[in-house]
């Protein structure tokens, strides 16, 4: 688990950011905390997630 963090970081850095964020806005009472719980999972998913995510790939175009 903590290899797939630090080996694809672009995902991680992307989901601490805005994790640091939403517990900034929390704090400020500019978010609820239904709100908060609701954008989480994101966050937590962007955590795990593979750098594959980001990664535009070119379809092959058929000739048909």
């Amino acid at each position: 688990m903590k290899e797939r963090i630090f080996n694809n970081w672009k995902t991680t850095a992307l989901g601490i950011i805005l994790l640091v964020m939403a517990v900034v806005l929390l704090f400020m009472r500019i978010i609820t905390l239904g709100e908060f719980s609701a954008f989480s999972p994101t966050i937590l998913g962007l955590i795990y997630v593979r750098d594959t995510v980001f990664k535009i790939t070119e379809r092959p175009i058929s000739k048909t």
